[in-house]
């Protein structure tokens, strides 16, 4: 018989998917931009780690409330499946762990000069990556953080507290539009990115019924991509401040999948 969210559940899912999504809105990502653009230095490890700690605070108390009311691993897709669902699980790991390889191959086979002039693709998200090497390392424990605590959240947690009312079919896709709206704060592109990434890793979940393959790419597509822009960065001399004020200027798709992750 399938569980029925309690109140405390209810309680938790408004926290995490209302108030934190306007406090976001309100006040994080404005002062991010603001001290970005301001040149504080350590505006990005601030901001990196202040996301860490944000969504493992959240990822604790999903997995204490679940533990409390003795649900299963099965149940929040946390146990590995058998047969051709695992050899899947694997075999999409591999094909993104390769892509994500050739991808920076070819960043780093680029000379000073061709990093200089693909600097531009990174458009918008710019000031959002990595420039240093504190930064950097930040990056990607942000990642990892992101690829565990946001599957968890909204691929296990969100779908299945929306499964007796939706079903199935009708939770993922809820989730996948409300992940968009998560990201709103990242202004109308940035929820676009975010709904399509929540899209995909959605197929992973539905195809393997287990979270582990998608925490695992959604990790590294976020690190390579953030690798991949702090290659192209660390050699600028500027720190990326005024790249949220250009107008008209094209961002790549690797950027933007980066930034899904801040």
């Amino acid at each position: 018989m399938l569980a029925v969210p309690t109140v405390l559940d209810v309680a938790f899912v408004f926290t995490l998917l209302v108030l934190v999504s306007i406090v976001e809105y309100l006040v994080f990502w404005p002062r991010f931009r603001a001290d970005i653009a301001a040149g504080k230095p350590d505006a990005r490890v601030r901001g990196y780690s202040r996301g860490v700690a944000g969504q493992w605070l959240f990822t604790v108390a999903a997995i204490a409330i679940w533990v409390g009311y003795q649900r299963s691993a099965a149940a929040l897709r946390f146990t590995a499946p058998d047969g051709w669902r695992l050899w899947a699980s694997i075999g999409l790991v591999l094909i993104v762990a390769a892509l994500a390889a050739l991808q920076l191959r070819s960043v780093h086979r680029l000379s000073p000069a061709a990093r200089v002039a693909a600097r531009s693709q990174l458009g918008k998200v710019e000031f959002m990556l990595p420039h240093s090497r504190a930064e950097y390392r930040w990056f990607l424990v942000l990642s990892a953080t992101a690829g565990v605590c946001e599957e968890l959240l909204y691929r296990g947690y969100l779908t299945w507290f929306l499964t007796p009312w939706l079903g199935v079919g009708g939770a993922f896709a809820a989730v996948v539009a409300l992940f968009g709206i998560g990201h709103a704060y990242q202004g109308r592109r940035g929820a676009v990115r975010a709904t399509v990434a929540g899209a995909v890793m959605s197929a992973v979940v539905l195809l393997t019924g287990w979270l582990l393959p998608a925490m695992i790419i959604h990790a590294m597509v976020d690190a390579s991509s953030g690798t991949a822009g702090y290659w192209l960065l660390r050699e600028s001399g500027h720190s990326g401040s005024g790249a949220e004020s250009r107008t008209g200027e094209e961002t790549s798709p690797r950027a933007e999948m980066a930034a899904e992750a801040v």
